[in-house]
């Protein structure tokens, strides 16, 4: 995912260092906020956990045009550290911190069709990592995630006199989550799938007038995840049990401010 996350880099990078005079090329480099929820539940619907909190981070996108067709990537990174609240599986509860980094890279394509309306569609590559800190009454987890999406939608835009509004709208699909976890070293580090998830993906921008190299951009994210199934837990051998990880929700609101190149 590293190495993803740099090729990414690198794409938007270098569209942001050709000349001007190429208009069909748009690269953009921001500083990014993201307020995170995420929430787990156990078969009952009861809530386990939820940790909130703000991750700073930056975000890099680059776009290409030709004729209604246009080709456009990006990537972003935020890292904190954010609010645990919650209980383990076994029922202990647990108030921590929890040391949270986001990747994402992603490649797609739009078409416009007249009227500022514009069809969407990108592969998206994701990779979240939490370090939970461990309390007095429960070890700490390092959990890895990575994932695969399929965004699909609709966008619009507008030129009023102010500058050029966009807002666009979109379904996610996100294959299995690959999932590694490691408790500390108490007990030995176990892989896991989750099963499909299905959300949504809401954004606006912002070119004003007064500063058409400057793009601000704000999405909200909503994506929920079934239950895993239970794979066995183990200490040197001796089988300890089986862990699932629950039904989660992963919810998210972004603000970038931009610089357009």
């Amino acid at each position: 995912m590293r190495l993803l996350f740099r090729v990414g880099l690198g794409a938007a990078l270098q569209a942001c260092l050709l000349p001007s005079a190429s208009a069909q090329w748009q690269g953009s480099i921001g500083l990014s906020g993201r307020g995170v929820v995420h929430a787990e539940y156990d078969t009952a619907g009861h809530r386990l956990v939820r940790e909130t909190g703000w991750l700073p981070g930056v975000a890099f996108a680059a776009a290409y045009q030709t004729g209604n067709v246009t080709v456009f990537g990006g990537a972003d990174w935020y890292r904190d550290d954010i609010a645990y609240r919650g209980q383990t599986q076994a029922g202990v509860a647990a108030n921590s911190r929890t040391a949270t980094t986001l990747e994402a890279v992603r490649l797609g394509a739009a078409y416009a069709w007249g009227g500022g309306y514009a069809l969407r569609a990108a592969l998206e590559l994701d990779r979240w990592k939490r370090d939970i800190a461990g309390t007095g009454r429960s070890v700490g987890l390092q959990e890895t995630y990575r994932s695969a999406r399929l965004i699909a939608g609709v966008g619009k835009s507008w030129q009023p006199g102010f500058g050029v509004l966009g807002a666009d709208a979109a379904l996610v699909v996100s294959g299995p989550e690959r999932m590694h976890v490691a408790f500390s070293g108490v007990i030995d580090p176990v892989s896991l799938d989750t099963k499909r998830g299905h959300g949504i993906r809401l954004g606006a921008s912002l070119r004003p007038a007064a500063a058409p190299r400057l793009e601000l951009r704000g999405s909200v994210d909503w994506l929920k995840v079934p239950r895993s199934d239970a794979v066995a837990l183990s200490a040197d051998n001796p089988f300890l049990g089986t862990v699932a990880q629950p039904e989660h929700t992963r919810q998210a609101l972004s603000l970038t401010v931009a610089a357009l190149f």
